[in-house]
């Protein structure tokens, strides 16, 4: 069965399918089935090499009715035109017929010449359908990162390195990167690592304008490309909400708690290669990093905000929830603030600013009893010993609020914290 097509012959008369087997037998090699129940087991044994399937309605057993309903439930099935024989030639006959997904129909009893050709013509039709198909899937795959949907790699490169090279406005290229996204693989596994790539790709989508360019460019880093911004402070506001959209807001679907970083880099209007604006965005991403995560930083910009210069009062919150984190930063203007949501992700900032952190904040609100163990967890980090720090416990739990005296808090804030009393608080605690 290698030279020839696959033809599947189903009739419950055996002079039906003598008559069709003599008529296609030099172009096919031809199976038959006595019954709707033999048809569906051979669909199932011979697959995709079938080419196509002429099914007799009125069978034992099963129905031609029964096979074209089983027919729309499996995929490879769905891949083979069927051509029903029927002795019904009326419009509703061949309404239902077509709804129960066949793809023609012929009638008793034969006329040679007819069977001929719309057997011919729905191979003609389909295999083209199914080319155009097959290629436009191929098509799309080579294009798209089929993870999240958005640009591949090479894609991005293309689309973004041929509006450039005839560049004449003012344009933003992001690279936008998932901070600590190794630590989010390792401790709560690949399923949730990649949901959480997938969800971000979906903020992307929606935040930037339909005519940006967004790529997912490796593992957790996209490229957001800003074509002609009506003026930098827009580019640069997109870049600051984004990053502060992940950083802060308690209801974004999120499995986990993480932020991003970004590097943004803005185009005078002139001619630029792909390879020269990434350079710049990726040396303005790194500069993020540095600067506590979770921001973004800009090119050529020495740093985006004023806090962040050296020496400056730096102040470490562990917290899981979104809207405490904004609180503080609200009330931590004129400081480097960073945030973890694990006291083992203290780690990633031990390097950079462990010289330099003069204060911690330690949400123990969520916790389950009176928070001790969380408090002891960060009171034990060897460079954050002799820290001061303040506890954040839920409003009304006595139990909380008397294990932050007993582990030495040097203040207490009750959650839900208010904006006003934290930032009367922290003035004297800073100084």
């Amino acid at each position: 069965m290698c030279d020839k097509g696959l033809m599947l012959i189903s009739d419950d008369f055996a002079i039906d399918r003598e008559m069709l087997r003599d008529i296609f037998e030099e172009e096919f090699d031809i199976l038959e089935a006595e019954n709707g129940q033999e048809c569906i087991e051979l669909v199932k044994q011979y697959g995709s090499t079938i080419s196509v399937v002429l099914l007799d309605i009125q069978m034992p057993k099963a129905t031609g009715l029964d096979v074209l309903e089983y027919r729309s439930t499996d995929p490879v099935f769905r891949g083979i035109p069927v051509i029903v024989i029927t002795i019904n030639d009326d419009t509703k006959s061949q309404m239902e017929i077509f709804q129960l997904g066949a793809t023609d129909y012929i009638t008793k009893p034969f006329i040679q010449e007819i069977i001929r050709y719309r057997v011919h013509n729905v191979l003609s039709t389909y295999n083209v359908e199914e080319l155009m198909k097959e290629r436009e899937s191929l098509r799309a795959q080579s294009e798209l990162d089929l993870m999240t949907e958005l640009y591949n790699k090479v894609t991005t490169e293309r689309l973004v390195g041929s509006l450039l090279a005839n560049n004449t406005s003012h344009n933003a290229l992001m690279i936008v990167d998932i901070d600590d996204f190794k630590y989010v693989n390792d401790t709560k596994g690949h399923l949730v690592g990649d949901r959480t790539i997938c969800a971000i790709s979906e903020l992307l989508s929606g935040y930037f304008r339909k005519t940006d360019i967004i790529g997912r460019i490796g593992g957790d880093e996209f490229v957001v490309f800003m074509i002609g911004v009506p003026s930098k402070d827009l580019a640069r506001q997109k870049a600051d909400n984004f990053s502060k959209l992940l950083k802060y807001q308690p209801h974004t679907t999120l499995p986990v708690n993480v932020t991003v970083s970004i590097g943004l880099v803005i185009s005078d209007p002139r001619p630029y290669t792909y390879e020269e604006l990434f350079k710049q965005a990726d040396q303005a991403l790194y500069q993020a990093k540095r600067n506590g995560k979770g921001q973004y930083a800009e090119y050529g910009i020495e740093s985006t905000q004023a806090d962040f210069q050296k020496g400056i009062f730096t102040v470490l919150l562990l917290s899981k929830n979104r809207e405490t984190r904004s609180i503080i930063n609200t009330i931590s203007e004129g400081i480097r603030l960073l945030t973890i949501a694990e006291p083992s992700e203290a780690e990633y900032f031990r390097k950079e600013f462990s010289s330099q952190i003069r204060f911690l904040y330690i949400d123990i609100s969520g916790e389950s009893g009176g928070g001790a163990d969380l408090i002891q967890q960060m009171r034990s980090i060897p460079w954050l010993q002799g820290v001061p720090f303040a506890a954040i416990c839920q409003e009304g739990n006595m139990e909380q609020f008397a294990c932050a005296i007993e582990q030495g808090a040097s203040d207490i804030l009750p959650a839900p914290v208010d904006v006003i009393f934290a930032k009367r608080r922290s003035e004297s605690l800073y100084t």
